[in-house]
């Protein structure tokens, strides 16, 4: 015969309990439990707190099981994440379960999606060491599907009465519950930009150069950073993103042009080989036309002429009438400092042919009468153009390459220019931020300007 004592701040009540989950099926469990323990959930809420959307203001921000330091710490929460907040207790938010959430019950308790069994444990992972998290009774329902960890468990939403614990100092309230749908709902949008555009970004960066197609992919990113200024935390993997895209562009586009003027340079010296193959032709061609009599011999009575072939009867690939009114420049007696190899190194000395060439050029194209322009006049004339960047090494071997140096943008680390010169010894100002002025040159095709430096600030 059992004796019960009641008083109005306790009652004492013999519960007959069999531990749910646990292998020990025989064990009796008397507790005892103060009155208000009876209460549900929302009848022990706070009738003044405004549920709200709260977003965690800092990295690794431990949700709890109860509202303690000293309780179990379920996950850790990063920045930006968005909670729903029910209510208060003491220093600690109470908070519903995170959408991705999972909760796991003992598969001998559930039958036909029916509980069988009371006060059956619902734990946070499949395992008999796992927080519980809720209980469930006889006739509760649930759904779910058998643990790919575990086929002793199921895995299910947990119940609606599973409340969590974050210490309110962490927590901002950026406005009503119904706040935190519209803010997931942008997460999902911006994220879908953000893959749709790397999954574009991958796709046509394997393509030939001159199949890609960047619009796409560069318009998504764009939306992200500037309509999506909510999301800071995406905004920056868009900006990594569109710089990497860029990066590969242009390394594409300079191993294209590259390429293609090694495809020209091949395919003109092809063309200069034609060119000699029919001048022979040509040459054979004349010496085998029928000579010219002019006097009888003693031999058979008659002498010939040989007929001299000049060199402007050869083919050319340049217009004769040009080529005529080069002779008059074909030797330039004068070529004075721009040109005197003394005062360089070696690799400045290397573009003088080049420089030369261009000077003969221009002085045909501009001579007045029989007076030859000087050199000093070629790069006087010329409109100089100021150039702001780092000076860096271009060293790959590449024919017909447009300089020896690379001007590179101080914010971009991009390059901007290629650069030589017979005047001012670059090499000394490799690695430095410079100014210089240069004169624009041919740049071959490749990918960048090309530039004559005549002189550095």
């Amino acid at each position: 015969m059992h004796t019960f004592f009641f008083t109005s701040a306790l009652i004492l009540t013999p519960l007959l309990h069999l531990s749910a989950d646990s292998p020990y099926t025989g064990i009796i469990e008397v507790k005892v439990k103060p009155a208000q323990d009876n209460l549900s959930p929302t009848e022990n809420t706070n009738s003044r707190f405004e549920p709200f959307t709260g977003k965690i203001i800092r990295n690794k921000v431990r949700m709890r099981l109860q509202p303690s330091l000293e309780a179990s710490i379920l996950c850790e929460l990063t920045r930006d994440d968005l909670l729903n907040v029910v209510d208060e207790s003491n220093e600690f938010y109470v908070i519903l379960p995170p959408p991705d959430t999972r909760a796991y019950i003992f598969r001998t308790f559930v039958l036909d999606n029916t509980v069988e069994g009371n006060r059956v444990n619902v734990r946070l992972e499949p395992a008999l060491e796992a927080p519980v998290i809720a209980q469930l009774n006889t006739g509760d329902r649930v759904e779910g599907t058998i643990s790919p960890l575990s086929s002793k468990w199921l895995e299910i939403t947990p119940p609606s009465s599973t409340r969590f614990y974050v210490c309110k100092e962490y927590v901002e309230n950026v406005g009503a519950p119904s706040m935190m749908a519209q803010i997931e709902k942008r997460r999902t949008e911006v994220a879908a930009l953000l893959n749709s555009a790397q999954m574009i970004s991958e796709n046509e960066l394997q393509k030939k150069f001159q199949n890609i197609n960047l619009d796409s992919a560069i318009a998504h990113l764009n939306s992200v950073i500037k309509q999506y200024t909510d999301f800071p935390q995406y905004g920056e993997r868009a900006r990594e993103l569109l710089n990497n895209i860029q990066e590969v562009y242009l390394q594409k586009k300079i191993s294209y042009l590259e390429n293609r003027a090694i495809t020209a340079e091949t395919s003109q010296q092809h063309q200069s080989a034609q060119i000699a193959a029919l001048n022979t032709t040509h040459t054979e061609m004349i010496h085998r036309e029928k000579p010219k009599a002019i006097n009888k011999d003693a031999n058979n009575g008659v002498s010939f002429e040989i007929i001299n072939i000049s060199e402007s009867s050869k083919l050319t690939s340049q217009d004769l009438m040009e080529s005529k009114k080069a002779e008059n420049y074909s030797e330039f007696s004068n070529w004075n400092d721009p040109f005197s190899s003394k005062s360089m190194t070696a690799k400045m000395s290397t573009w003088i042919p080049n420089e030369r060439s261009m000077y003969e050029s221009w002085a045909i194209a501009n001579a007045v009468g029989d007076a030859t322009p000087s050199p000093q006049d070629f790069y006087e004339v010329g409109s100089a153009i100021t150039l702001h960047g780092i000076l860096e090494p271009y060293s790959r071997t590449v024919k017909n390459k447009p300089g020896d140096y690379l001007l590179v943008s101080p914010t971009t680390a991009l390059p901007i220019a290629y650069l030589y010169s017979t005047r001012v010894n670059l090499q000394d100002r490799v690695g430095h931020e410079v100014t210089l002025h240069g004169l624009k040159r041919p740049n071959n095709n490749f990918a960048f300007s090309a530039y004559y430096v005549i002189s550095v600030d």
